[in-house]
């Protein structure tokens, strides 16, 4: 349906059909340096923007990365200032303009051009905003610079004393610095919608230039418009003892989950393991003793062994870092199906932000499965809420998106606040729900990989699948502002 000069990893990770079509010579201009996506219907008619890893003249002429607003949306990444944008696209033709204003929600930093004939150019790179989402590559000051090392130290010299502050203490501070954390202005909590409302931009851009519905393939299988997926972080051998509370919770409502265990902190037999497997629930390695050091430098290499063998004794295929520690190239090297180590969104944990996503991605090979609905310990025991409250209004939000709604909770903490109670209450509320797809970690995983391997192709009026989804996957369509008076996205067919 487009054509484009350059790999565009929004189209990919949609699935929406495009072919790479690259200019052939030299290039003669910084025109020539950035990507070009036109539909085959109107190739008159395109979207550019830069490649900054292309070209050594682009990325020098750039703005340095750094935090920007399109409109509501917070973005991150380089930028090209108008008057450069200006001087290229004026020399190449009439009728450009600016249009919508990049801002750093004050100053205006750059624009996205419009000319008469509908073609559109951006100042930024899509596939570096959506990578600087999936990275957590905006966690540096707004201005671009980066951040402080003192957090990251502190954070780890906390790890190091914490088994000799008495909990009630460590308790009472984290309720008092939490205060603070919630004031954190991006990514918002308990929902940051920017990602999202970015891949919405860029779907809407390329139906208007198309001037027809554009097709992808929808996230979930079977007719299935949301996922609804349950895992535990085991931490102590108290948690192991208090294991069957929720099990047996899930298994009275219906549901299976994933339970993420510590194999150098304490003794876990093989018949636990194979008793919840035999069960139909999942085992995955929560790192390898829990002090927040699997992935440090010099120390992930040396315990990579240890943990793969944890791996292969218990068929473990999903990941989880310890108080969700995150370093995006280490965890591309994790010996696993998928990881799940990032929340969309979460101020409270020791390495606060999130990767604002509530669908799956990938981290090279590694499927990354957010976490979604927020943290046991941060909703009863830091904040003192009462019930399911603040878990079922996120889940209905991520519902209404189309997202996965993951959540961790941890039998650790069943002493400490009512979460069996509130957990009861949560899967009572979405158990008689058809639309949602109730499956394990790694079956979403699975999913994501054949989803990615299969592609859409023209049959007659309409689109089908091709490739390993082709029985369970959904193909939608993003329509155009002129069609817009149903809903911008919708299912075609299943």
């Amino acid at each position: 349906m487009f054509v484009c000069s350059h790999p565009f990893a929004v189209f990919d990770y949609f699935r929406v059909p495009y072919e790479v079509l690259r200019a052939v010579g030299p290039s003669r201009s910084p025109l020539d340096q950035c990507a070009t996506l036109a539909p085959r219907s109107a190739p008159a008619r395109s979207i550019r923007w830069p490649v900054f890893g292309t070209g050594a003249s682009l990325p020098r002429l750039a703005h340095p990365a750094r935090r920007f607003r399109l409109g509501s949306v917070m973005l991150h990444g380089r930028l090209l200032p108008d008057d450069r944008i200006g001087e290229w696209l004026l020399s190449a033709g009439a009728g450009w303009r600016p249009g919508e204003p990049v801002t750093d929600g004050g100053e205006q930093l750059a624009s996205v051009w419009r000319n008469d004939s509908g073609d559109i150019f951006l100042p930024f790179d899509p596939d570096e905003v959506v990578l600087n989402f999936w990275s957590e590559g905006y966690r540096v000051k707004p201005d671009g610079t980066a951040t402080s090392p003192l957090r990251s130290m502190a954070v780890s010299g906390y790890y190091l004393v914490r088994p000799l502050i008495p909990r009630p203490v460590q308790i009472s501070a984290r309720r008092l610095y939490s205060k603070v954390q919630v004031r954190t202005p991006f990514p918002r909590w308990p929902v940051e919608t920017s990602l999202h409302d970015f891949y919405d931009l860029v779907l809407g851009w390329a139906a208007e230039l198309a001037g027809e519905d554009v097709p992808y393939l929808a996230p979930w299988p079977a007719g299935r418009s949301w996922a609804f997926v349950l895992t535990h972080d085991v931490e102590t051998d108290e948690g192991l003892r208090r294991l069957p509370v929720l099990r047996d919770i899930e298994v009275a409502a219906g549901f299976r989950s994933s339970w993420n265990l510590v194999p150098g902190r304490y003794d876990v037999p093989d018949d636990v393991v194979a008793a919840l497997k035999a069960d139909g629930f999942e085992v995955g390695l929560h790192g390898l003793y829990h002090d927040g050091r699997d992935l440090a430098d010099g120390v992930f290499a040396q315990r990579l062994p240890e943990m793969r063998r944890w791996a292969q004794r218990w068929q473990a295929c999903g990941f989880r870092s310890p108080a969700t520690h995150r370093a995006w190239d280490t965890m591309a090297s994790l010996p696993f199906e998928y990881d799940s180590s990032y929340p969309d969104t979460d101020p409270y944990e020791p390495q606060p932000g999130g990767c604002c996503s509530w669908l799956p991605y990938f981290n090279k090979r590694l499927v990354e499965l957010p976490i979604t609905l927020p943290q046991d310990h941060t909703v009863f025991v830091i904040l003192r809420c009462a019930d399911a409250g603040l878990w079922i209004e996120k889940s209905e939000r991520i519902r209404a998106a189309g997202g996965m709604a993951l959540l961790i909770t941890h039998p650790d903490y069943l002493d400490r606040a009512p979460i069996a109670r509130a957990y009861e209450e949560l899967l009572a509320r979405f158990a008689g729900d058809d639309s949602a797809w109730r499956a394990l970690p790694v079956e979403v995983a699975r999913w994501w990989r054949r989803r990615a391997e299969s592609r859409l192709q023209r049959a007659g009026d309409g689109w089908q699948v091709v490739g390993p989804a082709r029985d369970a996957a959904q193909v939608r369509v993003v329509s155009p502002p002129h069609r817009q008076s149903r809903s911008p996205r919708r299912a075609v067919q299943g």
